[in-house]
């Protein structure tokens, strides 16, 4: 999908207590983009630097826009995985496994005409894409990095491939309780539209 000709908003997801140089200056630098009509709109949104998948966690705003990354990212072939990382951890006083998500520094998303349009930092062919190279693609116009189209869908399976157990679903998120294996799917599989970002 092109996206030269549509407006782009910048959402900016950051953790608190690394609001320091040099992040404070890409907020800053987004910050002035917007002022300079290069982006339609820029939003700066805080998330913890980890947070525990469940139904009771207060963060369902941070894991509903992994997942909307997630899945942006499957669809199109490419990895966020790092700088995000999701892994089952078990309790050697309880036995309790929980499955958690430990977010990046900084991540910058961008939508074209209210759709999930890029992701970064993201991987693909083995090239990683920064906040900054994102940063520095806006300011130069170089709007190719940003029309990126998307593959086949793929399914989340019912089994682990390397272990062959039933997977567990975790708010769409696979999980493996006999080897941590994590599979992404079925449910984000669809036309991404932009939510209202997590508070």
């Amino acid at each position: 999908m092109s996206t030269r000709s549509e407006p782009l908003d910048i959402s900016v997801y950051v953790r608190p207590a690394q609001l320091v140089e040099p992040i404070d200056s890409k907020i800053e630098t987004v910050r002035q983009l917007e002022s300079e009509g290069t982006i339609e709109s820029a939003s700066v949104h805080a998330w913890p630097d980890k947070i525990v998948l469940s139904e009771r966690t207060p963060y369902t705003g941070v894991i509903d826009a992994f997942r909307e990354m997630e899945a942006w990212a499957d669809d199109h072939d490419v990895s966020i995985q790092p700088p995000f990382d999701v892994r089952t951890t078990t309790s050697s006083f309880t036995g309790e496994r929980r499955t958690i998500l430990r977010t990046p520094v900084i991540c910058l998303t961008v939508y074209a005409g209210g759709q999930l349009s890029n992701v970064f930092p993201h991987s693909r062919s083995g090239e990683r894409y920064s906040v900054t190279d994102a940063i520095a693609a806006l300011r130069t116009d170089s709007m190719q990095m940003f029309s990126l189209e998307p593959t086949a869908p793929r399914q989340l399976p019912d089994r682990c491939c390397a272990c062959d157990e039933l997977l567990t679903n975790v708010q769409g998120i696979g999980v493996c309780q006999e080897c941590d294996r994590i599979e992404y799917g079925p449910g984000t599989r669809r036309r991404l539209i932009r939510r209202p970002p997590p508070p």
